[in-house]
C-alpha cells in the first residue's frame, strides 16, 4: 500500500472513530436529559450531527449502542474504583456519591430505566466477582447460604441503586448517603468477621472432639 492510500486509509478510520464516540455521546447525553426507554435514533442522530443511517453503519442494532454507551459510561464518568479489601468500600461509596451528585440524571437513568441497567450490565457482573474475590478471606468457615448474603449485601450496598434509593426515597444528600452506607457496610462486615470466627472455632472443636474419639477408640498396642 503506498504512503498516499495508507494515510487515506488511516484517516477515514479516525473519523470513523470519532463519528462512533459523537454517537455514543448523543446516546448519553439524550439518557441523562430524562429520555430514559424512549431515546430514539432521530434524536442521537440530531444530537450527534449525523444521518439516522449513519448510526446504523456504526451500531447494526440498538443492543450494540447501549453496550459501547455503557463502556463510555465507566470508561468517563462512573469509572471501577479497584478494591482488594471489603474494608475500602465505605471510602469508594463516598467518591461515588460525589460522582452521582455531579451527574444526578445520568446516575438516575442508570439505576432506574431499563436502557440503563443494560447499559451497566456487563460492569454489573464484574463488579459482583470483585466483591466476591474480596469477601473470600472473611467467609472461609460460613455456609454457603451465608456466604452469598454477605457478597449480595456488600455488592447492593456499593451501588448506584442504593444512592438512588436513599436519594429519591429519602431526600438524602451525598454525605449522609455516605455517611448511611458506611455505618451498613461497617455493621455488615463486623457481623460477618463475627460469624466466621465463631464458625471457625466450633469447626476446630469438632475436629478436636473427633480425633479425640479416634484415639480412645484405638486399642491398645
Amino acid at each position: 500500500m503506498s504512503t498516499v492510500k495508507r494515510q487515506s486509509s488511516e484517516l477515514r478510520d479516525e473519523y470513523a472513530a470519532l463519528t462512533r464516540q459523537r454517537i455514543v455521546v448523543a446516546f448519553v447525553e439524550s439518557l441523562a436529559d430524562g429520555a430514559g426507554d424512549d431515546v430514539s435514533m432521530a434524536d442521537v442522530a440530531k444530537r450527534a450531527k449525523v444521518a439516522e443511517r449513519t448510526i446504523y453503519r456504526h451500531f447494526k442494532t440498538r443492543a450494540e449502542l447501549l453496550a459501547a454507551a455503557g463502556e463510555w459510561i465507566e470508561d468517563n464518568v462512573f469509572g471501577y474504583v479497584p478494591f482488594t479489601s471489603p474494608d475500602e468500600l465505605p471510602d469508594i461509596f463516598r467518591k461515588l456519591c460525589k460522582s452521582f451528585d455531579r451527574h444526578p440524571h445520568l446516575a438516575r437513568a442508570i439505576a432506574l430505566t431499563r436502557a440503563g441497567r443494560t447499559m451497566r450490565a456487563g460492569f454489573r457482573r464484574r463488579l459482583i466477582e470483585h466483591h466476591r474475590k474480596a469477601m473470600a478471606p472473611l467467609t472461609r468457615h460460613l455456609k454457603p447460604k451465608e456466604v452469598r448474603q454477605a457478597e449480595a449485601l456488600a455488592t447492593y450496598l456499593n451501588n448506584v441503586l442504593a444512592w438512588s434509593a436513599l436519594r429519591e426515597d429519602f431526600g438524602m444528600s451525598s454525605g449522609e448517603i455516605a455517611d448511611a452506607i458506611e455505618w451498613a457496610l461497617t455493621t455488615l462486615l463486623k457481623d460477618v468477621r463475627r460469624r466466621d470466627t465463631a464458625a471457625a472455632r466450633l469447626s476446630s472443636d469438632k475436629d478436636s472432639r473427633s480425633k479425640r474419639k479416634r484415639t480412645a477408640a484405638k486399642p491398645p498396642a
